[in-house]
């Protein structure tokens, strides 16, 4: 892996990643994976020699509507959440609500035993669906080595309630 801030990532291509609840770009030479621990999602990695590096998408059904008035203490969990994790440091954090979607968003670094890591994640409230969209990088360089493809990752990533066609998404 390269980790020179002047050398710019090297993908071949992105392709659009449809499943039930959710869409995102991904580089189309990433192997897809599931979570190691069985939790209903995806992950993508530039290969098994980094696998820390990575984009992925957890979805859990939690049983109950959320409604806009829920944002601030979702986000007061959510922040809680990253502070919880070994020298967490948040450099952005925003929410914001569209119609009845809750959105949550932060950057930040953390360390994971010996390594530190920077990480993105965006985590949509959909009804009774919690989906969380993670971009993160093995380590702090290695995220900004590939951050131009994480942004077209996750600001393009979609929710929806069931998997769109290639057509629906053309109209």
């Amino acid at each position: 892996m390269v980790t020179t801030k002047d050398t710019s990532p090297k993908f071949k291509g992105l392709h659009w990643y449809r499943e039930q609840y959710f869409s995102l770009f991904v580089p189309i030479d990433w192997p897809r994976n599931p979570w190691p621990d069985g939790r209903m999602g995806v992950l993508f990695s530039p290969s098994t020699q980094d696998s820390m590096t990575m984009l992925g998408v957890e979805v859990k059904d939690l049983g109950f509507e959320f409604q806009a008035e829920d944002k601030d203490e979702l986000m007061a969990g959510f922040t809680e959440g990253i502070e919880a994790l070994p020298e967490a440091s948040i450099e952005e954090q925003k929410n914001w609500v569209v119609g009845k979607l809750i959105c949550l968003e932060a950057k930040y670094t953390y360390l994971d035993g010996e390594s530190k890591r920077k990480r993105w994640t965006r985590v949509f409230y959909d009804k009774t669906r919690q989906l969380s969209f993670i971009a993160q990088g093995s380590s702090p360089e290695a995220f900004d080595y590939w951050l131009p493809m994480f942004y077209e990752a996750m600001m393009m990533s979609r929710v929806h309630n069931q998997k769109p066609s290639i057509a629906a998404e053309q109209a």
